[in-house]
């Protein structure tokens, strides 16, 4: 019975997981004047039309993609995913409390999340793509609004661990977890001065560089990096015990 259970859950998170919003064209004011010096200047960025997840991919629905031989497992148990411990990175075994099917996927690189956006005849967000659909177009700090994070709003630093995708309010689009939880990789290069020269229509990042964006914050991050503007950096060839993502069409 409880095997059934569980399949029925894994079955019902997968479904849901596995939504999508249309985030309707429009321009809004990327970056903040308040924020770190890589988010200014502010600038006007207009997107056109785009699909998004309702919700952080989880660890079932990238499951799903290992078994199907198109993407290779998440590095949970290898030694190869990594944690802040307050002065640098080490190499983690992932526990069981981190893990479960209906809690978004972590410890994946760039490339192993771009193979299931593919997988899935998606592809991973843009950072402006990412900022739109986060603030709803709104000059807001976090997903919800202006007030400070707190444990009935999001997953972060005093929660201590990962959420079940979906178990906050969504923001102004219906999207969950953009603010904590999981970071999400983007699909932009990093140059903490691209929006000095940023495109103005459908921006896709600079060329080059050794480092992928990521956004939103994850489970064990303060407030100053759980806002929605705030631009964040990682190889693209290492996984992290707090970095997932989400695919857009």
């Amino acid at each position: 019975m409880e095997k059934l259970l569980l399949s029925i859950l894994i079955f019902i998170n997968a479904f849901l997981s596995a939504q999508t919003v249309t985030v309707p064209s429009g321009s809004f004011m990327m970056g903040s004047k308040n924020g770190e010096a890589d988010e200014n200047p502010e600038h006007v960025v207009t997107l056109s039309t785009f699909k998004i997840n309702t919700f952080e991919i989880t660890e079932a629905q990238y499951d799903s993609c290992v078994k199907a031989k198109r993407c290779t497992p998440a590095h949970y148990d290898d030694e190869k995913c990594i944690a802040w411990n307050g002065k640098s990175f080490r190499k983690v075994i992932v526990p069981d409390l981190y893990r479960n099917p209906g809690l978004p996927v972590q410890c994946v690189t760039w490339y192993q999340a771009q193979s299931y956006c593919k997988w899935k005849k998606m592809h991973l967000p843009s950072e402006a793509q990412w900022e739109y659909a986060a603030t709803g177009g709104k000059k807001v700090d976090y997903s919800w609004g202006n007030s400070v994070p707190d444990m009935k709003k999001c997953s972060y630093a005093p929660v201590g661990n990962p959420s079940r995708t979906g178990s906050y309010a969504p923001n102004c689009w219906g999207l969950h977890d953009m603010t904590g939880n999981a970071w999400e990789w983007t699909a932009d290069n990093y140059d903490k001065s691209y929006y000095s020269y940023s495109e103005t229509k459908d921006p896709a990042g600079p060329q080059t560089s050794l480092y992928k964006v990521i956004r939103g914050g994850g489970w064990y991050s303060g407030p100053s990096q759980l806002r929605v503007t705030n631009r964040h950096w990682f190889s693209p060839d290492f996984a992290e015990v707090s970095i997932g993502f989400r695919c857009v069409q």
